[in-house]
């Protein structure tokens, strides 16, 4: 249920906040002009024959589950195999990824539905990211260069040789399906690092339209809808540890890798070992359309990430000039806005093709923003923002330098001299047992007094200060856009002005372990907690989720997950990651057990509900989120009574509140029965019963009979794991973060919601997101022992024997060891094939 507040600004706005997450209308009051109708005269879609002698050539050797060894005499030939062996397993979802940058998708689709697919063409273009890489591209050094050209001509290879009929579903025949260039590739590279930032707010950029402005006569879009979401809040996040020497029962580094991404969109991960003899060897995934490794090892370097919780951008509240909505206060002058009319095309329902222009506006920080109904263009004040990442066109230069780094030290130089990471902490190991931990990501530069007012303004309630609202509702920081002391500020050594240089972001070096499970840096490591930081990089002194304190828990505690000698092997990790223990359950559920025995009946919303089952469940139970596990679907709803917050800080459930002096201890103990009246715990577990039968899930019910994914046509594969409240490290859940169109890729169902909380529905919990790519590694005396699972397999073709094999894999908690030698490669090699061209 949405909790919709009305809110004064002290800005003089009009504001709506909602408490769990934005549901807002698309376009509401967008102006489109309806220009005259023409011909699509689009070309072909054909690719030209090579001219001369071959440019690029390399070597694909796929291994068992379609991984691909790619082997080239340069990185442009080492690209152009990444681009064509990526063709085969995701055509469809680049393809599709190439023209939303290129503001192109209603050309080809339609405005799409409520106009989204005229909207996103807008917000790109308003974004100007092919542009400026256009621009851009020139200035990369020359390498990165032919690595851009080398993919997207390996990429163009596999359309030249697979006619359109024979492209995969669901994009089969579809006109958008185009030949690339390298500009077209470096434009969406940047794009993906705007997943922290403006990727949330690409439609509420195209609802920008100043109150009373008119729209054309002859064109509307029709209503529909949109949310504003940060990717956390979408269970958008991850686990990563790097364990040192003193933890190692090798004396060498390791690593796992669990980062907790969507299993639908373009924000998967694709999985590939690349060599360049002499140059590069390194092995792991990489974002869909980026020709290099995002988390993976080298020889000498492991590393992994997890999306950070700190800021990738401010918004900002103008003060808009009496009169004049498109005019703006700014310290004691006047400014106006710049406008800009944008022009697309837009395919009509009969075939035609039209083109459509629109206004907007930008402010001195950046794009003019409105989110119908929650933060509107009021003749008073409207929202703008700055994002750091729309200057970042380092993204790829930062993954090739940690891919070829030889040794930590080198792999830190990359993050001091690049500083290219757009949205993720990093964990890394090295072969000598080293491990280091940071926040590097681009972060806003505010002074002391901007951070002091911003602090004081979320301690009022959210129904009168909006900078609150946005805060509680989004995690979000909103600014006085009128007060010149809220700008960034230029540092020394930043990548770009008004970002906090590399010297000043959080940092961490170790011999035992450094983990980040997306809180904040502050306790990377407990027993050296990081302190002084900016809040805009996360926050200090603050409640830890159930499932960091379960990280922080299975690698601290004594003859535990690491063993009675307290040094972990990578039987040890892979077990610790899928133990599936709970956070919560592991503190309560005995008390909750001792509680409710003898109980029969207790009234939940005015009606009498048997927990008696319920309770002997309980008391039954493993206490893990395991397929098999009895008992997990009545603690998750059980939890599911509770906000985030409340499981974090103690709130009603826990007797001992959370203390900053014991982080990972509190809270605790099962809050008291009250003198008089109902119980709160046992109408909280009513609550849960009543949940569940709503849902037609029996409270007897296996987790792998609830929990499960659709990826196969008319089968469940039974899904293990937790959710977020439930305090496992191994996430699966439900997510919407994702931009790709049904023409593109296929998408998972589920039926009608029960609980929001803990994705309960009337099929059970159906899963397209969580646990991805899970790797458990460790360096060796010799090389590296290595295993992982890709949770929703290597393809996105059904017709691939590689679209739902490791799927299995994973619900069976069977792991695949890495092929990294030229003998394991040899050994599981189920195909090889070269490939030149130019």
């Amino acid at each position: 249920m949405h909790i919709t507040h009305s809110v004064s600004s002290p800005l003089g706005a009009t504001w709506k906040s909602r408490r769990s997450r934005w549901a807002l209308p698309v376009l509401a009051g967008l102006s489109l002009v309806l220009a005259t109708a023409c011909s699509d005269d689009d070309d072909d879609g054909v690719v030209p024959p090579p001219e001369g002698p071959p440019k690029y050539e390399a070597t694909i050797r796929r291994t068992a589950h379609g991984i691909p060894h790619i082997t080239a005499k340069d990185m442009g030939s080492l690209s152009y195999g990444q681009g064509y062996a990526f063709a085969k397993d995701h055509v469809c979802i680049l393809a599709d990824q190439i023209i939303k940058v290129r503001g192109e998708r209603a050309r080809y689709l339609g405005a799409g539905p409520g106009n989204t697919y005229a909207g996103s063409d807008f917000g790109y273009r308003v974004l100007r990211i092919h542009e400026n890489a256009a621009k851009a591209f020139p200035n990369q050094p020359a390498e990165l260069q032919e690595m851009f050209k080398g993919y997207a001509a390996g990429f163009n290879r596999y359309l030249a040789e697979t006619p359109a009929d024979k492209l995969p579903a669901p994009c089969t025949n579809a006109r958008w399906v185009k030949p690339i260039d390298a500009v077209d590739l470096f434009a969406y590279d940047i794009s993906v690092g705007l997943a922290g930032s403006s990727y949330q707010l690409i439609l509420a950029i195209a609802a920008a339209v100043p109150p009373k402005a008119t729209t054309g006569a002859d064109f509307r879009p029709a209503p529909g809808s949109f949310k504003v979401e940060r990717p956390e809040l979408s269970s958008v996040g991850s686990n990563g540890w790097a364990i040192g020497a003193e933890r190692s029962a090798t004396n060498h580094g390791m690593v796992v890798a669990n980062p907790h991404f969507p299993w639908e969109g373009e924000l998967k991960l694709w999985e590939s070992h690349l060599t360049v003899p002499g140059q590069l060897n390194v092995y792991g995934v990489g974002l869909l359309g980026v020709p290099a490794v995002l988390i993976g090892f080298n020889e000498n370097v492991a590393w992994t990430h997890t999306f950070s919780s700190g800021q990738r951008m401010t918004l900002y509240g103008l003060q808009l000039v009496e009169g004049n909505p498109t005019r703006y206060k700014y310290g004691n002058e006047e400014r106006d806005m710049v406008p800009e009319d944008i022009t697309i095309l837009v395919r009509l329902p009969e075939g035609s093709v039209t083109h459509v222009t629109q206004r907007f506006y930008r402010s001195h920080y950046g794009p003019i923003i409105v989110i119908p109904g929650t933060a509107d263009w009021t003749t008073k004040t409207v929202l703008t923002y700055r994002d750091a990442n729309l200057e970042n066109t380092q993204l790829v230069a930062q993954f090739v330098g940690m891919n070829r780094a030889k040794s930590l030290e080198e792999f830190q130089s990359v993050y001091a001299n690049v500083q290219g990471i757009p949205w993720v902490n990093t964990m890394a190991a090295d072969r000598a047992g080293n491990v280091w931990y940071t926040d590097a990501t681009p972060t806003p530069n505010l002074t002391p007094t901007a951070i002091a007012t911003w602090r004081a303004s979320l301690n009022f309630p959210p129904d009168v200060s909006p900078p609150a609202a946005l805060w509680n509702s989004m995690g979000l920081v909103l600014l006085d856009g009128s007060n010149p002391e809220n700008e960034w500020q230029d540092a020394a050594g930043a990548r770009s002005p008004g970002l906090v240089p590399y010297s000043g972001v959080p940092k961490l070096s170790r011999r035992d372990f450094v983990f980040n499970a997306n809180d904040s840096y502050w306790l990377a490591n407990p027993a050296e907690p990081l302190k002084g930081f900016s809040p805009m990089h996360g926050l200090e002194d603050v409640p830890q989720t159930p499932r960091t304190r379960m990280n922080a828990t299975l690698l601290t505690e004594r003859d535990g997950a690491s063993g009675p000698d307290y040094k972990f092997t990578v039987d040890e990790l892979q077990d610790a990651i899928f133990s599936n223990r709970g956070m919560t359950a592991d503190l309560l559920v005995d008390s909750v057990v001792e509680r409710c025995q003898g109980v029969t009946t207790v009234n939940y919303n005015n009606t009498p509900v048997d927990i008696s089952q319920a309770c002997a469940v309980l008391a039954a139970w493993d206490k893990r989120y395991d397929v098999d596990s009895v008992g997990a679907v009545v603690w998750r709803e059980f939890n599911g009574g509770y906000t985030g917050a409340q499981l974090a800080a103690g709130g009603p459930l826990f007797a001992v509140a959370f203390d900053k002096a014991n982080p990972i201890a509190t809270p605790h103990t099962l809050a008291a029965k009250p003198a008089t009246g109902d119980d709160p715990i046992l109408v909280n577990l009513a609550g849960a019963v009543s949940r569940l039968a709503t849902a037609k899930v029996p409270v007897t019910a296996k987790l792998g009979e609830a929990q499960f994914s659709t990826r196969v046509d008319g089968k469940k594969i039974p899904i293990h794991g937790g959710m977020g409240q439930d305090g496992t490290a191994n996430v699966v859940s439900w997510g919407t973060l994702k931009s790709t169109t049904p023409d593109a890729e296929f998408s998972v169902t589920r039926g009608t919601v029960v609980n929001s909380r803990t994705n309960l529905t009337t099929t059970g919990y159906a899963i397209n997101n969580g646990s991805s790519f899970v790797m458990a590694m460790g360096f060796t005396d010799t090389g590296v022992d290595a295993r992982a699972v890709l949770t929703y397999s290597e393809s996105s073709d059904k017709a691939s024997p590689y679209y739902s094999d490791q799927t299995e894999l994973f619900s069976a908690k069977q792991w695949r060891r890495i092929a990294f030698t030229e003998a394991e490669i040899a050994a599981s090699k189920v195909d090889e094939v070269t490939i030149s061209g130019n």
